[in-house]
């Protein structure tokens, strides 16, 4: 998990987190010390500090060059923002950790600076304004020729958005109003791994859906039809990796129901995106195998279902894949039952 923010450190700052701020902050130039004491605080939770520069930087803060700055600073990455020239970008390369602009370098002067320096990031702008966050198409074109691995992107918190509009800060418009946790999985299941928090609010669920996530558990957060079924709530379950793409089957499930001589028909409704559903009698001895239908399908008097997908987590249902473990917990009134 990288949690980002401009000045105050929120909570969910851990060990390992790459934390995003900038020198550009008015409160910070006038005050350098005040740098200095937020990149030790940080150090002193085990974060990683990247901070954003341009060619005044070293000046305004009283230093010749952005070596002394940063080496000051203890920082541990800068990202060049602008009014820098592919020569001043390598000759800081060689000798710092530096991030780039994603969005403002051509393809090919990013590969050009990856071949030179291979672990060089590419930032991704956030965007306060609703309405003006990347489409995936531009995205996707605008981070051509960089690996997975050397990008960054942010996400909206769902705490304490940032003034002044309090719109949340995504790099994806499509994510502005997502679940930080869903936001996540979309990404990861691109294969970015550096993935910051614009808000300074990030909320203890979404953040431990997320490290779950990261130690290879999907939480998904279902509304069962009858208490009955929260049985199936906290379990672990793998996705078969033979699963069509529009319905997930849970490879486990069929085995719980050993000991259970029958399970009648139930609630064999229409299947739309999202249910929960569960072979009944009607299939024999395949009775019992839970699938979240990724689609939508017509009633089956042999298929029960048994609950949904809670709408704000559908997404999910595209971007965790064949073979992942994932465990439903149980929702009421909007809060989880579960971990």
């Amino acid at each position: 998990m990288y949690p980002g923010f401009a000045q105050e450190i929120p909570s969910c700052v851990q060990e390992g987190s790459l934390v995003f701020t900038s020198a550009h902050i008015p409160e910070l130039e006038s005050n350098p010390e005040s740098l200095k004491n937020l990149v030790d605080q940080l150090h002193e939770r085990k974060a990683k500090v990247i901070c954003d520069v341009d060619d005044q930087t070293a000046q305004k803060y009283g230093y010749f060059t952005l070596i002394e700055f940063a080496q000051a600073m203890n920082l541990d990455c800068l990202r060049l923002d602008f009014g820098f020239s592919l020569e001043e970008i390598d000759e800081i390369a060689s000798k710092l950790s530096i991030a780039l602009n994603a969005s403002t370098i051509d393809t090919q002067t990013k590969r050009s600076l990856i071949g030179r320096h291979p672990e060089i990031l590419f930032v991704h702008n956030f965007y306060p304004r609703p309405e003006t966050g990347l489409d995936l198409e531009t995205f996707l074109a605008m981070s051509e020729g960089v690996p997975a691995a050397n990008l960054a992107v942010f996400i909206a918190g769902d705490e304490c958005l940032r003034g002044p509009l309090y719109q949340g800060l995504p790099t994806l418009e499509s994510q502005r109003k997502l679940p930080p946790y869903v936001a996540y999985c979309q990404l990861k299941q691109m294969g970015i791994e550096k993935i910051l928090v614009g808000d300074p609010g990030l909320s203890l669920q979404q953040l431990d859906w997320i490290n779950q996530a990261i130690e290879g558990i999907y939480s998904i957060p279902v509304l069962f039809d009858d208490p009955a079924f929260e049985v199936y709530a906290g379990k672990v379950f793998t996705i078969r990796t033979d699963s069509p793409k529009r319905l997930r089957r849970l490879a486990e499930s069929r085995q719980m129901q050993s000991d259970t001589p029958s399970i009648p028909p139930f609630h064999t409704t229409r299947r739309v995106r999202g249910s929960i559903c569960q072979d009944n009698e009607g299939y024999g001895r395949y009775a019992g195998e839970i699938m979240l239908a990724a689609g939508d399908y017509p009633a089956d008097e042999k298929v029960n279902v048994i609950g949904h997908v809670h709408p704000d987590y559908l997404p999910l249902l595209d971007c965790i894949d064949n073979g992942a473990r994932i465990q439903l917990l149980a929702m009421q009134d909007g809060a989880c039952l579960g971990k």
